[in-house]
């Protein structure tokens, strides 16, 4: 049994049987990872609160067939909007779990003082949207992204729509 205590920021939950829940966190050194918060459902549970999306914590993590989260205690939050919880649902969408970056956890922590934005996270991803080009019409001007088959689209083409997918684009 190994113990970890890292900030984090809580990327999304599900809830799993009764009272339990499944947290996704961006880890400062272990990444992205996904931990059990035991009876965390419970109307007397101390962690609820710490864990909503968008509230860095402080957690202390076991592992032991996987990661369960002991303790947490909330040092910051990030606002709640549409576009900030949209963000954080794309980096839990697109990375890897235990693989730590401190580009991205500096930039995560950057954007607590303002809200995220998809180009710089997109260059720290690995997909640099100055570099990119459309994938119909090869134009260097692109502005949306789809992220299931990480491809770029520029404007024309996406209101062209003739092959472009309607779901899950991001504008950049």
């Amino acid at each position: 049994m190994i113990e970890y205590s890292t900030k984090s920021l809580v990327l999304d939950e599900e809830n799993i049987n009764e009272l339990d829940k499944l947290v996704y966190l961006y880890t400062e050194e272990l990444g992205k990872v996904v931990a059990r918060a035991k009876s965390a459902r419970k109307i007397t549970s101390k962690l609820a609160a710490y864990l909503e999306p968008l509230n860095f914590i402080r957690v202390r993590l076991v592992e032991k067939n996987g990661f369960q989260i002991v303790d947490a205690l909330s040092f910051d939050k990030i606002a709640a909007s549409q576009q900030n919880l949209a963000i954080s649902q794309f980096i839990k969408e697109m990375t890897a779990e235990l693989q730590p970056d401190k580009k991205l956890w500096r930039f995560i922590r950057q954007s607590a003082e303002k809200n995220f934005s998809y180009r710089p996270l997109l260059k720290i991803l690995g997909f640099d949207p100055d570099f990119a080009r459309c994938h119909i019409c090869d134009s260097p001007s692109v502005v949306y992204f789809f992220k299931n088959d990480q491809i770029f689209f520029c404007q024309r083409c996406f209101l062209r729509g003739s092959k472009v997918p309607k779901d899950e684009i991001v504008l950049i």
